[in-house]
């Protein structure tokens, strides 16, 4: 009984270290984005992604959209879009990205 209370308390100690962990990591991306000056650059859509998790039998899948853009530079970096965003922009796609830190704000294509 005393080990089954130990390992209770320190599974509890674990998951509750992650959980503030990832609180307080939010937090700070948050604060540090809101300190960032927005940029609006002009880009080339490089690739897209997705990442569904969650989904049990009982409750639905969650999908989380990705748009690697790149730079005139030639550096690369990967935003977190809305579906909507996702599902209108392709590799390939030029235009002006604004963004605030690793913070997404829109994508406008230049159209050919």
């Amino acid at each position: 009984m005393v080990i089954f209370t130990g390992l209770f308390i320190i599974f509890f100690i674990i998951i509750l270290g992650g959980i503030l962990f990832v609180v307080i990591w939010g937090i700070g991306q948050r604060t540090k984005n809101n300190k960032q000056q927005v940029f609006s650059d002009p880009v080339l859509v490089k690739d897209k992604r997705t990442h569904v998790w969650g989904g049990t039998d009982q409750t639905s899948s969650q999908t989380s959209y990705y748009i690697t853009f790149e730079f005139e530079n030639g550096e690369r970096q990967e935003f977190m879009v809305a579906g909507r965003v996702y599902g209108d922009t392709g590799p390939g796609d030029k235009g002006t990205l604004t963004y605030q830190g690793t913070r997404f704000h829109d994508f406008q294509r230049v159209r050919l």
